[in-house]
């Protein structure tokens, strides 16, 4: 699997005043050091979330971003060669330690075929994806959401794997059991082994009917398009992923989904989840 849909076209209205120019997939988090200096970087979370996908084998991209904050995403994701002379010049001991990540940055995403896609309106996640439809092309792929952070990404080969362990598999998603089930999609699965089926998804339901939370990172089918376009508008009158999902079980499709267990994961949707997922960086950058 080559292909990942990374979208960061959400307002993040919840982290005002700090998202207003600057979205919130540029929030900064802690990053252990490319050399032996014991001090930690401070890295964007999008950045974070495209090494790993990249040390994962992933060479294609798609990123969704919104109008209003496609320019400072820009900004910062492309190489810049006149920033990294500016850096050299001034022959700085700590400038080198920057020049130095951001080389290694850059020579990863140069080796990737990049695609920019502006989500003119925030009409919802599952509108954000069905953008992406004509660079994912007919191959399976990977959907991250560009606010949730994952500390590890060990998990990925495998979750990868239980996702190609039948062809008739459409979906695969990722799900954790949880005490708060407030704001997710939640997943109901029988268990046929050595696999998880899902039989009924709901996006945000008032009234749970299980504790699986579908959590923010996809295997997918193309199909996934089709169902997209022929979903109704769900959850604060947006296009929903979870509820795509739902039609392709109307329709008799597999999913499937993957144990995330009790590793650990952020969804940075609000200040406190933002501080705890800065926090839990620092410790293990630190290490």
């Amino acid at each position: 699997m080559k292909t990942a849909v990374i979208t960061t076209a959400g307002l993040g209205t919840r982290l005002l005043t700090a998202t207003k120019a600057s979205p919130k997939t540029l929030l900064p988090l802690y990053d252990k050091p490319f050399d032996r200096n014991t001090e930690p970087l401070l890295r964007p979370l999008v950045e974070i979330i495209f090494e790993n996908l990249y040390d994962n084998g992933f060479r294609r991209f798609c990123f969704i971003v919104g109008t209003k904050n496609k320019k400072s995403i820009l900004n910062h994701m492309l190489p810049d060669q006149e920033y990294i002379k500016l850096l050299k010049k001034r022959n700085n001991q700590f400038d080198k330690r920057f020049v130095k990540a951001l080389q290694k940055f850059y020579k990863k995403f140069e080796k990737c075929e990049i695609k920019w896609i502006s989500q003119n309106s925030p009409m919802g996640f599952g509108h954000a994806l069905l953008a992406s439809k004509k660079f994912v092309g007919d191959e399976p792929f990977l959907l991250h959401t560009g606010d949730a952070y994952f500390p590890n990404y060990s998990f990925l080969n495998d979750f990868i794997k239980s996702s190609q362990y039948d062809k008739k598999i459409t979906a695969t998603l990722l799900f954790q059991r949880k005490k708060s089930l407030e704001g997710f999609g939640i997943a109901q699965t029988k268990k046929r082994m050595p696999l998880d089926i899902v039989f009924h998804v709901a996006e945000k339901p008032k009234k749970p009917k299980s504790n699986l939370v579908i959590l923010p990172i996809y295997i997918l089918k193309p199909d996934i398009f089709k169902a997209l376009e022929k979903t109704s508008l769900g959850h604060n009158n947006e296009l929903q992923v979870t509820d795509a999902i739902s039609t392709l079980l109307d329709w008799n499709h597999k999913i499937t989904a993957y144990n995330f267990q009790k590793n650990k994961w952020f969804d940075i949707g609000t200040t406190r989840q933002y501080f705890y997922a800065l926090n839990h960086s620092f410790k293990i950058a630190t290490k």
